[in-house]
């Protein structure tokens, strides 16, 4: 959601203004249907896919933890 965020504010303030200069509508109605569906696709892929990512990062955290205490441990080896 926080990556896509920046994009739903600039597409929706590109729109938003465009649609009040050129008399199409208010600025928060250009805005709304411009940013809106971004962020309604988001939170729709972070509901399919947040327990595949949640997994992917506590197995790479996990790993990098295993890697540092086996160097740690082959670091005290090394008399």
């Amino acid at each position: 959601m926080a990556a896509v965020s920046p994009v739903a504010i600039a597409a929706g303030v590109a729109k938003g203004a465009y649609d009040v200069s050129t008399d199409n509508g208010a600025f928060s109605e250009g805005f709304g249907s411009a940013a809106g569906p971004i962020l309604r696709a988001a939170k729709e892929f972070g509901a399919e896919h947040g327990t595949t990512m949640t997994k992917g990062v506590v197995t790479g955290a996990a790993g990098a933890l295993g890697a540092r205490i086996i160097r740690e441990g082959f670091r005290h080896l090394r008399i």
